[in-house]
């Protein structure tokens, strides 16, 4: 990204070097808020209240420590990065923001915001793969130098772009931080992702519970096809569902009977215990 966007020359001439010296250093200036504009390519899409407020507290206190990018547009500026801390300047009615000026493209300003927020962590599992995915489909970047431009292993980034293909109702469940993305990935593929996606976000299941769980419907075990009468066979599948444990009732002539629970592992047994201490 240096060698694409650095303003340095390429002579290795010491002289060259030296007469360039002041050029290459990145000036920061103050730009009025107003006239700066969202970049469309930002990765980041959400933005919470509590870490912008305290982003705010945090500037009106010590000040605009970081200045964000931005490049020349029109009559004004484009954010290349640092969304959150132009937002934060906006909510306690700053006037101008410090800012470095960049002479790029569309395309580099795109993979400037893209590198800046993955490289810091502040994107979501799945704002981070459509980054990924934005650099595969628009600028013709395969996995691998996806890979090794973002400095992620391409095992990581397969499996961040996996998570594009969970129902949209799971995905905003990860947007909205109720999923983390060691939940998710083990949803990834299953034909009843968001079902156990509620499950789990209702029963506040740990990853491992929830691996459990997934384990549990991915294969259940064969049983003999017994004739039920309608209600209790509902009253199984209901159970089934909420437990999330293979369940079944053996009901009698005289209406007694019994209510078993499959648990296959000391882990499951667990899962049992919680659930039944919350209800």
């Amino acid at each position: 990204l240096e060698a694409l966007l650095s303003s340095r020359p390429t002579d290795d001439s010491k002289s060259k070097r030296k007469n360039n010296a002041d050029s290459s250093t990145p000036q920061i200036i103050s730009i009025p808020i107003h006239e700066i504009t969202r970049n469309k390519n930002q990765p980041r899409q959400v933005f919470f209240n509590d870490a912008l407020e305290s982003m705010a507290s945090s500037i009106k206190e010590m000040g605009q420590k970081v200045p964000i990018l931005v490049r020349k547009k029109g009559e004004g500026y484009e954010l290349i990065a640092g969304e959150r801390r132009w937002r934060a300047m906006q909510s306690i009615q700053k006037q101008n923001i410090d800012a470095i000026v960049m002479d790029v493209t569309e395309k580099e300003s795109a993979l400037i915001a893209i590198v800046e927020n993955v490289q810091r962590e502040q994107l979501n599992s799945i704002e981070e793969a459509e980054s990924y995915k934005k650099l595969i489909d628009e600028f013709g970047y395969d996995q691998e130098k996806v890979a090794n431009f973002i400095g992620k292993s391409r095992a990581h980034i397969t499996n961040s772009l996996r998570l594009l293909t969970l129902p949209k109702e799971t995905i905003s469940l990860i947007e909205d931080g109720k999923l983390s993305q060691g939940h998710a990935k083990i949803l990834v593929g299953l034909d009843n992702a968001h079902l156990i996606a509620k499950k789990i976000v209702d029963k506040k299941l740990s990853v491992r519970q929830a691996e459990n769980l997934v384990k549990i419907y991915k294969s259940p075990r064969k049983i003999k096809s017994v004739t039920k009468e309608a209600n209790i066979k509902n009253l199984e599948e209901s159970l089934n569902d909420k437990i999330g444990l293979r369940t079944y009732i053996k009901n009698k002539k005289n209406n007694s009977g019994k209510v078993t629970i499959e648990y296959k592992d000391l882990d499951q047994f667990e899962l049992i215990s919680e659930l039944l201490t919350k209800h």
